[in-house]
């Protein structure tokens, strides 16, 4: 195992509307932990797969995906059942507006009995990749008692190095096989929910399902899903009843090939039903490309990517459209490219998206967005966020003009040629730099006292 200290880093911001800049980049701060295995032993451990410390995370605020890139000498799990050790993860609010992390770990299996527990501070002060970052050093520490019991305790070394080496190097990393799980990495998921209100002048029943099958390897993602919303608002106004009934159903198919460090394609489908957007059915299937200028092993931290994708679309509208059309065949491409990062100074992203049809050049859509969160200095931290559109490619309007209940109640999308948002917000604390006291008494929704209100 690697554990790995950092050095300043001054990594690029990203501001929008006018305001948005690039600064320049460097290596992260903080202290983090990293845990590989040596690459000649990479092998020997994967035979030996069913020796590998198996985990069970439970933790609601973690970034999972940093963590699995970060800690790669232990394999994942999704059920508990299948776990060598549990680890749940809460945190409590300080004092000093900071936060209290405590981690449990529950040994199973052969580790029953085998308990520990580790507690540490992070401040107000802190941002979210600095959080992650001590989240990943204190979970490593706290697993290697147990990994020190397998097979792979031979194949670990305890070190402290800079990180100025490629971010995401995953030398020797230790990833279940096909091999080992029945399920062959496909993970599924199925949700209904209803919802029933009323008052004496209006009422709202909904109801809405889903289901997805996910299986995501090194080389391939696929994604399999299927939505469905139904909603009914009855309105008793001063002389007549008005009743907003709006339903919805989509399925969308995804089949995603890596192809090295940077890039992926990919092939894909959707069948949409919308009564909001005048769609009795819209089949598409379109092909894609992606590539990114860093490598994918990055993704928690930074990623340039630019998106090309061209697709065949079959429409069916449930009104004649404002081109006097019940169903239409077209064409239309997609260019998207975006830039995140997330660095101790904070987060940042920049997205651009230009779309059009292809018979109809002048039927198109830009868009942008960008988002900020920086820490400017000393407890005081700055969000931007914004994003603005151009449209005039709404051909699925209905012919016949909206009524006033319609519009007001958002019943069906309204014609636009553009739109916009911004919102701009900052924090500031100061005081007591202690940070260590929890205190969680009257800590419930209301603070403990009864609302008079």
């Amino acid at each position: 195992m690697r554990l790995t200290a950092g050095r300043p880093i001054v990594a690029p911001l990203v501001w929008f509307l006018g305001a948005l800049l690039l600064t320049a980049a460097g290596p992260a701060t903080a202290r983090a932990a990293q845990s590989t295995a040596s690459a000649e032993a990479t092998e020997q451990i994967r035979r030996n797969g069913a020796d590998i410390l198996r985990v069970f995370l439970d933790c609601g605020p973690c970034d999972d995906d940093y963590l699995r890139r970060e800690i790669t000498f232990v394999n994942y799990v999704r059920d508990l059942p299948d776990a060598h050790v549990h680890v749940l993860v809460t945190r409590e609010f300080t004092g000093g507006g900071g936060r209290a992390w405590t981690m449990d770990f529950y040994g199973l299996d052969q580790f029953e009995g085998l308990d520990d527990q580790i507690v540490f501070f992070t401040t107000q002060d802190d941002t979210d990749d600095s959080e992650r970052q001590t989240l990943a050093q204190m979970l490593s520490l706290g697993l290697v008692r147990y990994a020190a019991q397998t097979p792979l305790a031979q194949q670990l070394q305890v070190s402290a190095a800079p990180s100025g080496g490629p971010l995401g190097a995953r030398r020797g990393v230790v990833t279940a096989q096909p091999e080992d799980d029945p399920w062959d990495f496909w993970v599924f998921r199925a949700r209904v929910d209803g919802r029933w209100d009323a008052e004496e002048r209006q009422s709202r029943r909904s109801i809405s399902s889903s289901f997805s099958a996910n299986r995501d390897t090194e080389e391939w993602r696929m994604r399999f899903g299927v939505f469905s919303n139904y909603r009914t608002d009855r309105f008793t106004l001063t002389d007549s009843t008005f009743t907003n009934v709006q339903s919805n159903t989509s399925l969308d198919v995804r089949f995603i090939k890596s192809l090295g460090d940077h890039m992926g394609v990919g092939v894909g489908g959707s069948a949409v039903n919308s009564t909001f957007r005048n769609q009795e059915l819209s089949l598409r299937a379109a092909p894609a490309f992606q590539y990114n200028f860093f490598p994918y092993s990055e993704s928690t931290r930074r990623q340039f990517t630019v998106l090309y994708t061209a697709g065949y679309n079959a429409l069916n509208y449930i009104e004649p459209t404002i081109f006097d059309v019940m169903d239409e065949r077209r064409l239309n491409h997609a260019v998207q490219t975006s830039y995140e990062v997330n660095e101790p100074w904070g987060e940042s992203e920049l997205t651009l998206e230009f779309s059009q049809f292809l018979d109809a050049p002048d039927q198109r859509r830009v868009v942008a967005f960008g988002s900020l969160d920086i820490r400017l200095f000393r407890g005081f931290f700055l969000t931007l966020r914004a994003d603005s559109s151009l449209i005039r490619d709404q051909i699925y309007l209905p012919r016949e003009a909206a009524s006033d209940q319609e519009i007001l109640v958002r019943q069906r999308q309204l014609a636009t040629d553009y739109e916009w948002q911004f919102r701009v917000g900052f924090s500031y604390s100061f005081g007591s730099i202690f940070n260590n006291v929890v205190n969680s008494r009257f800590g419930g929704s209301s603070g403990g006292f009864t609302r008079t209100f």
